[in-house]
């Protein structure tokens, strides 16, 4: 396997689904390394050569089910929540206003562009 580097992060196992290693770094770095949404910091994992989240779980690359346009990376748990928000999993519930304004202007779209989740 061809090793993946980029700006020191030997990515090579992450899941980039349709980012570039390069766009896949630029949004890690427009978000902090961070989920945007939780606050939940992302750990990068030399051994692993991907980053990872509180939970040792690689970050998901969370995308819109409709327009399929990538909107951010988010912590497992989060991205979890807001697809059961997608899908009326919490009926009568309020969405939270964060998580409104987070798929009204998603960071991808804010630094580097709508690209298609594969």
């Amino acid at each position: 396997m061809k090793k993946i580097i980029v700006k020191g992060y030997d990515i090579t196992k992450t899941i980039r689904h349709g980012l570039t290693p390069e766009q896949y770094i630029e949004l890690m770095e427009y978000q902090n390394f961070e989920c945007p949404l939780s606050g939940v910091k992302f750990v990068y994992s030399q051994e692993k050569q991907k980053f990872l989240d509180l939970n040792k779980k690689s970050p998901p690359i969370d995308h819109d089910h409709e327009t399929e346009f990538i909107r951010g990376i988010l912590s497992e748990k989060v991205n979890w929540l807001e697809r059961q928000w997608e899908l009326g999993s919490y009926g009568k519930l309020s969405k939270p206003p964060e998580l409104t304004e987070y798929q009204k202007r998603p960071p991808s779209f804010q630094c580097i562009g709508r690209i298609k989740y594969k």
